[in-house]
């Protein structure tokens, strides 16, 4: 009995430095994405201040962008980026003000008020050829497997804020009404999209796609669960 308290004092012992290496390494990711979005941030504040755009700005013009029409309400855009509908409202204010945004209302509904992107707010939010894409470049530093398991990995990362309400509800394949994980026995291109009628793998996963439909709760829930409960996720 002595004999087996020793040992589960030495087994405990044992797990102590693996739960600490894994509590430093988690820190260190954490920190290390705080780094990638501040630089990206302090980038586009470079960039765009001078231009008279701020980031939240520039959020808005590029979010406008993606959308069809290119325009959205002011409380989808703020749900999107998560602000509240007040700071919103404000912000598409002022990018009114520089006839970059246009406010009217929906003619399907005319208590609602849309947002859409003027040419000249098109313009300004279209990234230039010219102009040095850095995070891409430190992106294309990594090999392809490098890339597959960072995209998989911040489809995870989002999914998980996501659920933690923290960010809004992210266009991302896993939990889009198309998306059928691991339907297929070909490991490279397991996955099926049924808005495309294609296959694909964890390298084509999407985060922002236009063709997204919210899939019913339950639905994405199942998804997941069979998304990340594969060798290949």
């Amino acid at each position: 009995m002595a004999k087996l308290r020793v040992n589960n004092r030495k087994k405990t012992a044992s797990m102590l430095p693996c739960r600490q290496e894994a509590a430093a390494l988690i820190a260190q990711l954490v920190s290390g994405l705080e780094k990638v979005g501040l630089a990206m941030k302090s980038r586009t504040w470079r960039r765009e201040g001078r231009a008279g755009l701020g980031p939240l700005q520039r959020q808005v013009l590029t979010l406008l962008r993606t959308k069809p029409g290119q325009r959205a309400r002011i409380s989808t855009v703020a749900n999107e980026l998560a602000v509240r509908l007040p700071t919103a409202s404000e912000v598409i204010a002022t990018l009114e003000e520089k006839q970059l945004v246009r406010r009217r209302r929906d003619l399907s509904d005319g208590r609602v008020v849309l947002a859409q992107l003027t040419a000249k707010g098109n313009r300004s939010c279209t990234p230039s050829p010219d102009a040095p894409d850095r995070l891409g470049a430190a992106t294309a530093t990594l090999s392809s497997p490098e890339q597959v398991v960072l995209l998989t990995s911040l489809v995870k990362v989002i999914h998980s804020l996501q659920t933690q309400g923290e960010i809004a509800v992210a266009r991302m394949c896993v939990s889009c009404q198309d998306f059928r994980p691991n339907q297929h026995a070909n490991a490279e291109r397991p996955h099926h999209c049924d808005s495309a009628n294609a296959s694909f793998g964890n390298c084509a996963l999407r985060v922002d796609c236009k063709e997204y439909k919210q899939a019913p709760v339950a639905q994405a829930n199942e998804a997941w669960a069979n998304f990340t409960g594969s060798g290949t996720a």
